[in-house]
């Protein structure tokens, strides 16, 4: 019988080889990533990345992989080939650059997601300007105003706090100029009325919802939302802007938005804020809870971290701008009252149709990934 340090010089042998065919597997992205940029497709193919994720599960079944954790290993694959695709062609397109006029200005670009948009449009080759008091002298090129940044730029981005967009929004519609207006705001509603009287009357305008933050690094895996006026020309160079990602674009009503979102972000931020709050205050409480947190404590209180780092006035404008918060409250208020009942009872049968109906719900929701992630 071999000794445990000879299989253990083995495993380590088997690692480097590991090692080396992802290398080589990404190397390979890299190159379909060029193929693609020449024939004109798209980066994401999701067929193709489904068969991916069935040939993995099946492979690794029979060697007594359990499915979920062979998904996840194949889907860990599909998003590091993604992102190594995704940086491929920003380099490319950064290297080509382009000269003369400006294609972009970013009304708050001094601002997180400002900032971020303005890097990520840069790297894809745009030419980009800002309009900011905030803005850092020489760091790119600034706009003194609104008004110059709907003359010089084709399109103005609105990357601005949510109530404090409808005014700036209008001086931008009042230069009756022919750039397109996008705005990435969370919530719509301050803004609704403004953006549907304009797409009325013919002016270029659309918006754009980052289901994410100005900390990601990519965009594989992540969504973003375009909230259409109706104005398809508009609607096409928003989603434009992100062609040479991997993020996946999905096109919803103006009108539709605010009711979805909170319930996706609205929903899950308040849960978290809740956790937070309801932690415990005492100190020595907590320093026990370090060794007898459980995995569900770790994962909920890492999400919810990541609420409490993010901005203050953004997160509460989410809650107090939609005017669909009333009814996510009214669904927390009914889920709350429900559990009390079902743990003061110990109604087993309830509290299991509970956990089912969820379990489902929440599977139509995350689709094909929900096993690997539920698991």
């Amino acid at each position: 019988m071999r000794s445990v340090n000879e299989l253990r010089r083995e495993i380590r042998r088997a690692d480097r080889e590991l090692v080396r065919v992802i290398g080589r597997r990404l190397d390979l992205a890299r190159r379909i990533a060029d193929a693609k940029q020449q024939q004109g497709r798209a980066l994401r193919n999701y067929p193709v990345e489904a068969q991916v994720v069935s040939r993995w599960r099946a492979a690794l079944g029979g060697w007594g992989v359990a499915a979920p954790r062979a998904e996840r290993l194949a889907r860990w694959m599909i998003e590091e080939a993604l992102r190594a695709q995704e940086q491929r062609l920003r380099r490319r397109v950064q290297r080509r650059g382009s000269a003369g006029a400006i294609d972009i200005a970013i009304v708050g670009g001094a601002g997180a997601m400002g900032r971020w948009l303005a890097g990520f449009l840069e790297d894809s080759g745009r030419r980009v300007a800002i309009v900011d008091p905030r803005a850092v002298p020489g760091e790119r090129p600034v706009l003194p105003d609104v008004a110059s940044a709907v003359r010089r730029a084709r399109v103005v981005i609105f990357a601005t706090p949510i109530r404090s967009t409808r005014p700036l929004l209008e001086q931008a519609l009042a230069e009756r100029g022919r750039a397109v207006l996008i705005d990435v705001l969370s919530v719509k509603a301050p803004i609704r009325s403004t953006i549907e009287r304009a797409a009325r009357s013919g002016a270029p305008v659309t918006g754009l919802h980052p289901l994410f933050g100005p900390s990601a690094k990519t965009l594989s895996g992540r969504n973003l939302l375009v909230v259409s006026a109706g104005v398809r020309s508009a609607d096409r160079v928003a989603r434009d802007l992100f062609r040479d990602s991997a993020v996946s674009i999905t096109t919803v009503p103006l009108a539709e938005h605010d009711r979805l979102i909170a319930e996706s972000l609205g929903l899950s931020h308040f849960v978290n804020l809740l956790f937070l709050s309801a932690i415990s205050h005492d100190a020595r409480s907590r320093r026990t809870l370090a060794h007898a947190s459980s995995t569900t404590f770790r994962r909920q209180s890492e999400v919810a971290l990541d609420v409490a780092r993010e901005g203050a006035e953004l997160y509460l404008d989410i809650q107090s701008e939609n005017p669909w918060s009333h009814r996510t409250d009214a669904e927390l208020d009914r889920a709350l009252r429900s559990l009390r009942s079902i743990v003061r009872r110990h109604d087993v049968a309830r509290f299991e149709r509970t956990l089912r109906d969820g379990r489902a719900r929440l599977e139509g929701v995350l689709g094909p990934q929900a096993r690997s992630l539920l698991a």
